[in-house]
């Protein structure tokens, strides 16, 4: 059952990472904004039904049970930050930085998951090191691949998004991974890039 759950929450992270981005080309900034926003007040406000209705707290835990991990039971899950990390990171920074910074998340933190859970064995605090060399490979990659569909980043600036993306994701931060990956990643990119301009 545990991998089945883990299965479940990986394709939802990254299918919903590409759709959440897919959109924001598709509908255009503006009302791609707007559409993260409502999106993020109805998954917060299922959350907060959720939490307050036991009975619908079990029901979503039953038939959910792939997507939502056993400790969300009694409190909110990650997909409000999910959704927020991804909509102010596109709100703040270049489009181009910050699809890279969302690409991070996107890609190498299910990369982090996926291989730290089944080869993990030296352990940083409660990730792994082998985890975090896959969350660098997976975000790299993820970088290369946005360039191929036009979406060009310095590969500098690239590969320093990445290791800010990776420490994001490997320190205890008090602040969910969701929303602070692509929000901190994105804001290093942006800055090394305007200071580069100014070289």
């Amino acid at each position: 059952m545990l991998a089945v759950r883990h299965i479940g929450r990986k394709f939802y992270h990254f299918w919903g990472g590409i759709g959440l981005l897919s959109l924001y080309d598709f509908l255009g900034r503006d009302q791609a904004l707007i559409f993260y926003a409502s999106l993020a007040l109805i998954a917060l406000g299922i959350d907060i039904l959720r939490l307050k209705i036991p009975a619908i707290n079990r029901f979503i835990q039953k038939e959910f049970s792939s997507f939502i991990r056993s400790n969300e039971e009694h409190k909110l899950t990650g997909t409000v930050p999910y959704i927020l990390g991804i909509g102010i990171s596109l709100y703040l920074y270049p489009t181009e930085i910050a699809m890279a910074a969302v690409c991070f998340l996107v890609f190498g933190d299910v990369a982090a998951t996926a291989i730290g859970e089944r080869y993990g064995r030296t352990k940083i605090g409660d990730k792994s090191l082998e985890g975090t060399a896959a969350f660098i490979v997976a975000a790299l990659a993820s970088g290369f691949l946005l360039s191929i569909v036009g979406i060009n980043v310095r590969p500098g600036i690239t590969a320093f998004g990445v290791l800010v993306a990776a420490g994001v994701e490997i320190l205890p931060l008090p602040v969910n991974d969701n929303f602070a990956i692509p929000v901190l990643s994105g804001g290093a990119m942006a800055l090394l890039a305007s200071c580069l301009r100014g070289v």
